[in-house]
């Protein structure tokens, strides 16, 4: 990839791989992705443009997939064993058989994962599921950045409106707690970060308050800790 014209990369990699059925692609996509990864975050021999541009190509291939399509929705805890291991490489995470989810970057490589967002958000908003979700989070507190909220809430935004009452999704695999928690730490990171953006307050109350209905204390802990700062000004 070095060095090669987007047009030279699209015709020799994006293409083929994109043209493969869906089982072969989820294979195939699932070990490009990790070694683009590799030689962008580690070697830094590719241009970011080009890197952002491969995901987001590829991405659409993903999403228009049969098993894309279907994951849309799930609260199930599994996922089909080809789709599950690229899900995971274009949200940055390895995943296995027997190998939970878990995010491969380490915190230098998040500094660099901030233009591959409005892919990653692109994705979120397609196909909201407990896998997504999962993964998302992995990726997220490797190294929290204040930078990342407006993404975080988009996504916790996405995953309420897909599933409202889901107590199993929120409270038992914990996707609540750790939504909170990220929210707490970015905002610790920029104790100003919410003054000056009413549209993105609105979010995060509406999201602390259909959490702490749904009996998640760390909701209960943050709202109560952004009004105090209100309240006593900056």
């Amino acid at each position: 990839m070095p060095g090669l014209t987007p047009p030279e990369i699209a015709e020799l990699a994006l293409g083929p791989i994109a043209s493969l059925p869906d089982e072969p692609f989820f294979d195939v996509v699932t070990d490009f992705l990790r070694c683009i990864d590799s030689v962008y975050f580690n070697e830094q021999s590719i241009d970011e443009a080009v890197a952002v541009r491969i995901r987001s190509e590829l991405s659409k291939r993903l999403m228009e997939s049969n098993g894309w399509k279907r994951l849309a929705g799930s609260e199930s805890a599994s996922i089909e064993m080809h789709i599950g291991p690229a899900i995971g490489a274009f949200f940055f995470n390895d995943h296995g058989f027997t190998q939970p989810a878990k995010c491969y970057l380490l915190p230098k490589g998040i500094e660099r994962v901030t233009p591959f967002l409005p892919v990653l958000a692109d994705l979120v908003a397609s196909g909201p599921s407990l896998f997504v979700a999962i993964v998302t989070l992995n990726l997220l507190e490797v190294a929290p950045n204040a930078v990342h909220l407006r993404f975080l809430v988009a996504a916790a935004t996405t995953w309420l409106e897909a599933f409202p009452n889901a107590d199993a999704f929120w409270v038992d695999y914990g996707i609540g707690r750790r939504v909170c928690v990220l929210m707490e730490n970015l905002r610790d990171q920029d104790p100003t970060i919410l003054d000056s953006d009413e549209a993105l307050q609105y979010q995060v109350g509406r999201l602390l308050t259909a959490m702490i209905s749904l009996g998640i204390p760390d909701a209960t802990r943050l709202e109560e800790t952004l009004a105090a700062r209100t309240q006593s000004g900056p």
